[in-house]
């Protein structure tokens, strides 16, 4: 009855804070799981630090996630996203959570190049783990909520910024997506001013998307008004004309927060959302473990 009684009383704080609720999530997921490698440096900016959690236990994964979080490119920090590291940790894959720059410092494309940097510079973080942990850290799954899914599209779906961070030896083996606005409304009040500079549709993963793209798996809640369903409904069928595997899952009482909060232990009775993502890994045999 206890931990019925906490468990709704995190549900209706998740909902009263809307878009900022993670950190009530880090104190009540379970611990043990991973080493963090906390703070690492990818650049001379207060913002550019990652947390990197290694799992503990055997059977590691050779893959990496990296997830990047959301906040309308002007909010979030990666400490907010333990419970996301520690779910996927506890799943046994390496898990990356940068942090990156915001507005009104940076403005489009900064935020997704710091991103693309993390990446490059995961391998040399991870060699001291090279006993335990198999992978270089250059074969990675993106993953990512909301603004975090538009940065994560527009790196599967734009090469140059991993040209431009040097991660030449790198493979994405998978896009996951929840909540994303991959239409991306440039004329949206929260959106315009950080996206001044864009030309055309560099910013528009719809448009951008290209027969060459991993597996992809697209979240949405039903009830979601901040980036509502049709973003996903369009980037799907867009993926299908060219030929990309993508899979859809839509939750129908859902809001925008629900599906990365439901990825925490606690909250996963919200949502399948964790569930969903772990089958999708399975089926596509992105789930193997060292040698």
């Amino acid at each position: 009855m206890r931990i019925a009684i906490v468990v709704a009383i995190i549900a209706i704080i998740l909902l009263l804070v809307a878009c900022q609720p993670t950190r009530v999530l880090n104190t009540v997921v379970p611990s043990g799981s991973y080493d963090l490698l906390s703070d690492v440096a990818y650049g001379d900016h207060d913002r550019q630090r990652m947390d990197i959690y290694v799992p503990t236990q055997d059977n590691v994964k050779q893959r990496v996630i990296v997830f990047v979080y959301g906040g309308a490119w002007d909010q979030g920090d990666k400490k907010e996203f333990e419970f996301v590291g520690q779910a996927f940790a506890r799943l046994g894959y390496v898990t990356l959570v940068p942090n990156y720059r915001l507005y009104p410092d940076v403005e489009f494309p900064d935020f997704i190049q710091d991103v693309a940097d993390s990446i490059a510079a995961l391998p040399d973080a991870i060699e001291q783990h090279q006993g335990r942990v198999c992978s270089a850290g250059n074969d990675i799954v993106l993953m990512g909520h909301s603004a975090g899914a538009h940065t994560a599209a527009m790196l599967a779906v734009e090469p140059r910024y991993f040209a431009n961070a040097n991660a030449t030896n790198l493979t994405i083996s998978a896009l996951i997506g929840l909540s994303g606005p991959y239409d991306l409304p440039l004329e949206h009040e929260r959106v315009k001013d950080k996206f001044t500079t864009v030309e055309g549709d560099e910013a528009n993963p719809v448009a951008l998307a290209h027969a060459d793209m991993p597996p992809t798996l697209l979240l949405h809640g039903e009830q979601d008004t901040v980036a509502e369903p049709a973003h996903t409904d369009k980037f799907a069928s867009r993926l299908r004309e060219l030929g990309v595997p993508v899979d859809v899952h839509t939750y129908d009482r859902a809001r925008h927060v629900a599906l990365v909060a439901s990825l925490a232990s606690p909250l996963r009775f919200w949502t399948p959302a964790y569930n969903d993502i772990q089958s999708f890994l399975t089926n596509h045999q992105l789930d193997t473990p060292c040698p």
